[in-house]
């Protein structure tokens, strides 16, 4: 019955050095992005691969439009009341 006490403690302090976290995933999508510039796909399938960060501003805007999505067109249905048959 140790186990979800010793889970619970590393997540609290993963928690409590929540910013040092972000800030290591950003260095490490950054040096990604650089190493990218170097390193470039041998045969790219299209135009756009061969374009050094290509892959993170496409998923960067990937995000951005299921983030909309999600927020103007899905959130709307699901918070609905279940007993709203969508009449006026």
């Amino acid at each position: 019955m140790r186990e979800p006490q010793l889970l619970g403690g590393w997540l609290e302090a993963a928690r409590a050095r929540a910013d040092a976290w972000k800030k290591a995933l950003f260095a490490v999508l950054g040096a990604l992005v650089v190493l990218n510039i170097f390193i470039t796909p041998h045969h790219p399938h299209f135009m756009g691969e061969g374009l050094p960060g290509f892959w993170a501003v496409f998923s960067l805007g990937a995000t951005i439009a299921m983030v909309y999505v999600l927020k103007k067109i899905v959130y709307p249905v699901l918070a609905r009341p279940e007993d709203d048959n969508g009449r006026p």
